[in-house]
């Protein structure tokens, strides 16, 4: 996964460079995310958790060796043709230390050439991108960047073989039409290949449509072609407004949505929307997780998460449009990014007093497996940048999203119809 570092890049560029967004009382992030527009929900919600967790630390003895966490941020709106600019920004202009918590597959690959170019010339690296695509992963960049959450491919395998096991192999896809839709495809298609199954429909839809927009072209699709599951690659909005046309047309498979689609920004619009109209949009919905639900306190990491958001409640960052405003405390985004802050800030321990990029970079690679409290382990070497491979299923009930071990018997109900 990773390439060969320079002998020079380690012995002179880290040391040139080594102290940009270090002082001896803080160090400074960059994250670049979508904060307006129709997705503004992921990276506000990715935002929420990770201030809680470095305002924890930062009011824990004086932060981590003294040097409390600052994030600075760019809107990049969930905009490919933004991303670059707006990392190019915080790196060169705003001086930060590394990129944190980026948002989106078809954003973060228009930023990856820039974060390489700096990684080779400065030691700047990504931590902790909110997305499962391969880019980021894989060679030319992945000794670049250090991923905490599974990959949409191993999302993916995860839902198809249950899929397969509950007996529905005609699986349809709906996908946003870009680099996070073509690395959702490619997951599905990889999962499916050694059922000897294929894709049996293949619907998209175009980045930032909103709740508003009528997906009934794409269920009639999905329909004709007799799907019996759906795995929807998208954000909430448009995820929302299939189930909801979906279900208002009778189509009445289970539909999976990857974790990056904003799990509660979704239910919420399907709630609103089920009070309008007295139907049940989101019998069938399941969800795969890369965090534990937050409603499984048992879990202690999930029980430090809650203390820390009901202790420091973050608000909406000071960037962004105000299209949208947290409606609860605690959400799958806000888990993820409390989760990621928490490994930077264990990094950073390891790392010591003396705080350089190379310093970092080398102590991330000597991780090895450490615990975080979530119940699995996380690890890092020169040769694993993701640290976690779990998945978690999440469903409906009345009460919110519920997680469940085994969600085969759920998908086995009319699997015979």
């Amino acid at each position: 996964m990773r390439a060969l570092l320079p002998a020079l890049l380690l012995l002179a560029g880290f040391a040139a460079h080594a102290d940009n967004g270090v002082t001896s009382q803080d160090v400074t992030l960059g994250q670049s995310a979508a904060f307006s527009g129709p997705s503004a929900g992921l990276g506000i919600e990715m935002w929420r958790g990770a201030q809680a967790a470095f305002l924890e630390a930062n009011s824990a003895n004086g932060g981590t060796h003294g040097r409390k966490v600052r994030v600075v941020l760019a809107d990049d709106a969930y905009d490919a043709e933004k991303a670059a600019y707006a990392a190019y920004q915080l790196i060169a202009k705003d001086k930060v230390f590394a990129l944190f918590g980026g948002v989106g597959t078809p954003t973060i690959i228009k930023a990856l050439p820039v974060v390489e170019k700096y990684f080779n010339s400065e030691g700047l690296f990504y931590f902790a991108n909110f997305t499962g695509a391969q880019p980021q992963r894989e060679p030319p960049f992945g000794h670049a960047v250090f991923n905490i959450r599974a990959s949409y491919r191993e999302e993916a395998k995860a839902m198809i073989d249950a899929f397969a096991q509950a007996g529905r192999k005609r699986i349809g896809v709906f996908l946003q039409d870009d680099a996070y839709g073509a690395s959702g495809r490619d997951a599905v298609k990889r999962a499916l290949q050694p059922l000897h199954l294929a894709i049996v429909a293949e619907t998209t839809y175009p980045r930032g449509q909103s709740f508003a927009a009528s997906m009934e072209p794409q269920v009639n699709i999905l329909r004709a072609a007799k799907v019996d599951a759906i795995v929807a690659v998208g954000s909430y909005q448009a995820c929302a407004a299939l189930a909801r046309d979906a279900r208002r047309s009778g189509l009445d498979v289970p539909i999976h949505n990857l974790s990056f689609v904003g799990a509660d920004q979704m239910l919420r619009l399907l709630r609103e929307e089920e009070l309008k109209t007295g139907l049940n949009l989101t019998r069938g919905l399941i969800v795969t997780q890369v965090v534990p639900s937050y409603e499984d306190r048992d879990i202690p990491f999930i029980a430090k998460y809650r203390a820390a958001m009901d202790r420091f409640d973050p608000g909406s960052p000071p960037v962004g449009d105000g299209s949208y405003a947290p409606v609860g405390k605690y959400s799958f985004g806000s888990v993820e990014g409390y989760l990621s802050a928490r490994a930077f800030l264990a990094v950073l321990d390891k790392a010591g007093p003396e705080l350089t990029r190379h310093g970092f970079y080398q102590a991330a690679e000597k991780m090895g497996r450490f615990d975080l409290g979530l119940g699995e382990p996380l690890e890092f070497s020169p040769t694993r940048h993701q640290a976690l491979n779990a998945i978690w299923f999440t469903v409906v009930t009345p009460e919110g999203w519920r997680s469940v071990k085994d969600p085969i018997p759920l998908l086995r109900q009319g699997a015979d119809k």
